[in-house]
């Protein structure tokens, strides 16, 4: 029984790997499809913008986070003290009992706003990077609070704002095509 052996002529791996590049940002490129459509969307907070506001809404005017986080909203000095509440409050939306605030909360008419790309709108996909034989193409989304959007978050008070996972989940479905 003869063993053979083979090696490449020197350059071979790079060139694969330059052949390569564009089917690895194909599959990039699915794994931005993915995640666009899993991303949370974001959302505003709204005031109706007359001289009834109490001045902790106008404060929060335009704020705007991913939809599983919470706004942060200036804490009412009744609730600081008669609530337990420290400077701020944590709201999912206006009028979010969950934040245990209660004059933060009284007779408020504020609403919000969902933009459903607003994550979305951010997520690209890099050119390929080849680096001798290694093939790299990054998925990345640059856009406030992205990070606790994707693993969650926790606020003062033991309040959670769960992860979404959307880019994670979106590399997992396209890796299980394959």
């Amino acid at each position: 029984m003869a063993d053979a052996k083979f090696t490449p002529n020197q350059g071979l791996e790079e060139a694969l790997a330059r052949m390569l590049a564009p089917y690895v940002q194909r599959i990039a490129h699915q794994v931005e499809i993915e995640a666009k459509r899993l991303a949370p969307p974001t959302k505003r907070w709204v005031t109706v913008g007359d001289d009834r506001v109490r001045p902790t809404h106008v404060a929060a005017q335009g704020q705007e986070v991913p939809g599983n986080l919470r706004f942060t909203i200036n804490s009412m000095r009744w609730d600081m003290e008669h609530r337990g509440l420290g400077p701020s409050t944590y709201m999912l939306e206006p009028r979010d009992v969950s934040s245990r605030a209660v004059a933060n909360l009284k007779n408020c008419r504020c609403t919000t706003h969902k933009d459903p790309q607003g994550i979305a709108r951010h997520i690209n996909t890099g050119q390929p990077v080849v680096s001798g034989k290694k093939v790299t193409v990054t998925v990345s989304v640059q856009a406030p609070q992205v990070v606790e959007a994707e693993v969650g978050t926790v606020y003062p008070g033991n309040l959670r704002a769960d992860g979404t996972h959307f880019m994670s989940r979106a590399a997992a479905i396209v890796a299980a095509r394959r």
